[in-house]
């Protein structure tokens, strides 16, 4: 199977995985229901992955390095001075994909974090590295009392995800006005 086919199966089983999920929950949703979404064999799931978590992680995984990824650029663009750009890069843009990625944000928050340990541990593990990091970009921006602004900052990211979960609100205007009230963001 040519590289290029691989990761496109990969990636439908990928898409189709979180829209059955969304629908059914972790626990509802069938290996046979991501399959079936995705227009493959059932067994075509267990070329790419050994199990269902093995999957949900890897979900959850590639989501948060995709946030990493943006706090390192931000990080640089800040450390070379471009403030404005950076700032977007750290505090915008990830929360705009968390809002896009809430399907999988519902499932870690209110089903997966609940039932099983391995997504507890990368619950715990994510959190101490988006605060880490948070508060370095809050150090790096002289933002007085960062450590304490980071809290407050993940925290409030927390609640306005399970708002637009629970509500189906709008909570990007709301984040921004989060940010200049912390001086963070102009």
């Amino acid at each position: 199977m040519g590289q290029s086919v691989a990761q496109d199966t990969r990636s439908r089983l990928i898409e189709a995985g979180k829209r059955v999920i969304f629908r059914k929950g972790f626990h509802g949703a069938r290996v046979s229901d991501i399959t079936s979404e995705a227009g493959l064999a059932h067994g075509t799931f267990y070329i790419y992955f050994k199990s269902k978590e093995e999957f949900l992680l890897e979900l959850l995984l590639s989501v948060r390095e995709e946030i990493l990824a943006l706090i390192e650029e931000g990080k640089r663009a800040i450390s070379e001075g471009n403030f404005d750009i950076g700032k977007d890069l750290v505090f915008v843009k990830p929360f705009e994909l968390m809002v896009r990625e809430k399907e999988l944000a519902k499932i870690l928050f209110f089903e997966a974090i609940c039932t099983d340990r391995k997504f507890q541990e990368f619950y715990r593990e994510s959190k101490e590295i988006l605060l880490r990091e948070t508060r370095e970009v809050l150090e790096l921006l002289r933002v007085e009392r960062a450590e304490v602004k980071a809290h407050i900052l993940m925290g409030t990211a927390r609640h306005l995800i399970e708002l637009l979960i629970l509500t189906g609100e709008e909570v990007n205007g709301k984040w921004m006005e989060v940010l200049r009230e912390l001086g963070v963001y102009s």
